[in-house]
Parts: structure tokens; C-alpha cells; sequence
């Protein structure tokens, strides 16, 4: 992953002899990890950039498995995640609707607009907030995901595997 400076990683399972170690918990370690390295980038955006996020419109196997994956984004970037009815499908979906975007804009239509007025017109969707519990557990999370990364780099580094 670019954002973290690998070229390629190790599946690590690290934890301290305090964590609180059952089957909730690995899994939500799971799912942030998926996370971490797109946090990684959008520290530098929000940090560096200044960069503010209104909301997210969120589509992908991530959603599959309704506001689990939604809530945890939400937390993970601290702004609203929307996802429509179809948001756990699969494939290229964003591509497509980026190509569709460049064939069938009018002249200065911005892509939100595309999106809001022309895709996403007619579609029920829900919003989850981000919620402050939520939030200061993802963000405890990437100090500690930034912290273990010296050790992904070790054993990739150890050529071992």
C-alpha cells in the first residue's frame, strides 16, 4: 500500500497481553484495518490540506452487511457515510459511473451535481452520523496501527514467508 510505504505486506495478527481479545473485537480489528491505510491518506489531506469532509457517499462490498461497515467509515473519517439500496454490490461500480460521468455530462456539470441529479435522483438511501465513542475508538486504533507498522516492515523485511 503507497499511502504506508509498502510494496507488500504481511496478514499480522498483533495484540498486547491487556487486549481484550474475542471474536467482536478481532472482527472490528478486521474491518478497521481495511480502513487504516485510506486514513493514512486522508491524515495528510485533512492535516496538511485542510481538507474538509461534508459527507461520503459510500458503495462496495464494505456495505454489504447493512450500517456495520457504514457506521465504522463514519467513525473513521468523523463525517455522515450515505449509502443507497444497492450500496453491497460489487464489481467496478465506481468506474463505471465515472465513465458514464465523462460520456454524459452536460457542459459544466460538476460531478456532484451528475451524481445528486442524474444517478442518485430517485434512490432511497440512509445516512449514519459519526458518533464520538465511535470516533476516539478508531482514532486509538491508528495509533496503533501507525505504531505496528514497523512491524509489518520487519517481516517483510525478514523475507521469511
Amino acid at each position: 500500500e503507497h499511502m504506508t510505504g509498502f510494496e507488500e505486506g504481511r496478514p499480522l495478527f498483533v495484540r498486547s497481553p491487556e487486549s481484550k481479545f474475542n471474536l467482536a473485537n478481532f472482527m472490528r480489528t478486521n474491518l478497521y484495518t481495511c480502513l487504516g491505510a485510506m486514513r493514512v491518506g486522508l491524515n495528510l489531506l485533512f492535516e496538511k490540506e485542510n481538507v474538509k469532509v461534508d459527507r461520503l457517499l459510500g458503495h462496495g462490498g464494505l456495505f454489504k452487511t447493512k450500517g456495520v461497515g457504514q457506521q465504522i467509515l463514519a467513525d473513521a473519517v468523523n463525517a455522515p457515510v450515505s449509502v443507497m439500496a444497492t450500496a453491497g454490490e460489487g464489481g467496478a461500480w465506481g468506474i463505471a459511473l465515472l465513465a458514464s460521468y465523462l460520456v454524459n455530462k452536460e457542459e459544466g456539470e460538476t460531478l456532484e451535481a451528475f451524481l445528486d441529479n442524474k444517478v442518485f435522483a430517485d434512490q432511497e438511501s440512509s445516512t449514519l452520523d459519526p458518533k464520538p465513542e465511535g470516533v476516539a475508538g478508531f482514532n486509538a486504533f491508528m495509533d496503533s496501527y501507525m505504531k505496528g507498522l514497523s512491524i509489518e516492515k520487519a517481516a517483510v523485511d525478514s523475507k521469511i514467508w
